[in-house]
């Protein structure tokens, strides 16, 4: 069972965020307009054009780094790209629920489900979500 939080606006209709990993956003780059999350999209696509002329000087025309005979240079830079490249994956659903609670949602308790479908089937019945459903505040 994977941990989802809620969140409800006055006048608009209630979020569901997954706590944890955001498995698409480190391998799709437009993965933040979907959320909303257009600073973090100009952002991500701003260091992904800095590090491809970096990538060019350091291993030119070839595009690929040769683990076997590159510098001590090569490997760090190597490193860095996976670290800054994967790291829209640990805190991608955090930034969803700061821009959630920008927009005026507030985070109403954090429930149990298999997924996000079954999250809000638990939702649309109380009567089945009762043992389920932490309220709360994050």
């Amino acid at each position: 069972m994977t941990s989802y939080k809620v969140f409800e606006h006055q006048k608009k209709s209630l979020k569901i965020v997954k706590v944890g990993f955001a498995w698409l956003a480190p391998f799709n780059p437009i993965w933040p307009l979907f959320r909303g999350l257009w600073l973090v999209f100009v952002s991500y696509i701003f260091v992904i054009l800095i590090l491809a002329g970096i990538d060019f000087e350091l291993y030119g025309f070839d595009g690929y780094i040769d683990i076997k005979n590159s510098n001590n240079l090569q490997l760090v830079f190597f490193i860095i790209q996976i670290v800054l490249l994967i790291s829209p994956g640990f805190k991608g659903n955090k930034w969803t629920e700061n821009n959630l609670i920008k927009k005026g949602y507030v985070f109403s308790y954090a429930i149990k489900a298999s997924n996000i479908k079954h999250a809000f089937e638990l939702i649309n019945n109380e009567e089945t979500n009762k043992g389920n459903i932490e309220t709360g505040s994050t």
